[in-house]
């Protein structure tokens, strides 16, 4: 009987750690189309402000509101960046003080 139950466990562990390492890769492709996005916006919200500096559109009301707009959204862009770069580094803050505690046990 408890060899069975060993056997089940063994197996779930191996489940759990391939189902992590998946959910691992779909993250790290998440944040690098992110970052990529990240980049086209900020390539965009500069070639709207090229535009709205030249001669023939300067002042024209929708390519300023358009510039404002994009301004809003690289930069709430960032703000997410920034919560994932915060919530990687708490983790591996936390992975660090785990294994200075298991140490100090020992």
């Amino acid at each position: 009987m408890i060899e069975v139950l060993f056997i089940l466990s063994i197996l779930t562990n191996i489940f759990l750690v391939w189902y992590i390492i998946q959910l691992l890769r779909r993250f790290l492709v998440f944040q690098e189309e992110l970052d990529s996005f990240a980049i086209k916006l900020e390539e965009y919200e500069g070639h709207v402000e090229v535009i709205n500096n030249l001669e023939r559109f300067y002042g024209d009301e929708t390519i300023s509101n358009l510039l404002r707009h994009s301004k809003a959204v690289v930069e709430e862009c960032k703000e997410f960046q920034s919560i994932l770069s915060n919530e990687e580094e708490y983790a591996e803050e936390e992975y660090a003080e785990e294994e200075y505690a298991t140490e100090e046990e020992s």
